[in-house]
């Protein structure tokens, strides 16, 4: 009983470990893929209604109601004062004889976005080249003015939509007021600008594209303003001159791409080993099936051996 014995227990217990391994192995894989899948579905997700499969809205309103405008995205060093340095860029901006408007990061691209994440982001007039807003923030170019605050930026053409929304108004003041207390155009469209004109109210809008289904809910809350519908709010360029853009001609703007950093990397190993851990320690049963086959092979061992015993020993 004694060699043969052991070596079937030896040779039986080591497929069980090794059945536990492969077991453990899976586990880890199929977490990681599904930790993968986790972390793909909020980068791919986009806002309802506004989404093309490329991180630009849903845009029909194009034309002269859409322009191309160049605009300088700044990330301040750690700790500068961001409001000092917008006031150095409009002293830059008023020595060349131009201006700069605030507007929202979100008309960047979503991959410009994502590498500089600006703090400050600001549009030149129309007209302006990439080669005024270079020499305008480039130290090395400008003889004139430098950004020690400055940590990195970007000078790029965006896409902009330059709307007119007008409706008639019967007082054009009480509808503003009724307007800005409800506030829907001011979470759509954040900057606007209001002007009356011989009973009738204009809304202008310059700033990110805004898909079809936002640009009618801003016609809803106007036509409210004056107890209206929304097909008497007009939607209109802001300027009939000049040249828009075919969006059905744009190409799609360039991906995101995601790269891990170390502390990612570190947290998905330490994930990996928590997963490889929990495994081990969760399966029990494999270890009441090796005693259980041991037990058996021990007994028909000990059974073989008791009948070949002769009586008389």
């Amino acid at each position: 009983m004694s060699r043969a014995l052991r070596l079937g227990a030896v040779l039986l217990l080591t497929s069980a470990l090794a059945g536990c391994s492969v077991g453990a192995t899976s586990t880890v894989a199929d977490g990681a893929t599904a930790s993968a899948a986790a972390r793909s579905g909020p980068a791919e997700a986009a806002e309802a209604g506004s989404d093309v499969g490329n991180g630009r809205p849903q845009v029909t309103h194009d034309g002269l109601m859409v322009r191309r405008r160049v605009v300088i995205a700044i990330l301040p060093t750690p700790g500068a004062d961001v409001v000092s340095l917008r006031e150095q860029l409009d002293r830059a901006a008023a020595g060349r004889h131009t201006t700069l408007t605030d507007i929202s990061p979100s008309v960047l691209d979503p991959a410009d976005q994502e590498r500089l994440r600006p703090d400050v982001t600001v549009v030149l007039p129309t007209g302006a080249t990439l080669a005024d807003a270079d020499r305008l923030i480039r130290p090395a170019k400008s003889t004139r003015v430098a950004f020690p605050e400055v940590q990195d930026y970007e000078v790029t053409r965006v896409l902009v939509h330059d709307l007119r929304f007008t409706v008639r108004a019967t007082n054009p003041p009480e509808m503003v007021a009724a307007i800005a207390r409800e506030g829907i155009l001011a979470d759509a469209l954040g900057d606007y600008a209001t002007s009356a004109r011989s009973g009738r109210l204009d809304i202008t809008y310059t700033g990110p594209l805004l898909s079809d289904d936002l640009v009618e809910e801003v016609r809803r809350g106007i036509a409210r303003g004056e107890g209206a519908q929304p097909s008497s709010v007009t939607v209109s360029p802001r300027s009939t001159t000049g040249v828009g853009v075919d969006m059905a001609k744009e190409p799609a703007p360039a991906p995101v791409v995601e790269v891990a950093s170390a502390p990612h990397r570190h947290a998905a190993l330490q994930a990996a080993q928590s997963v490889v851990g929990d495994s081990s320690r969760s399966s029990p049963w494999a270890v009441v099936a090796v005693a259980v086959t041991l037990v058996l092979i021990l007994g028909l061992l000990l059974l073989r051996r008791i009948r070949n015993t002769p009586a008389g020993e």
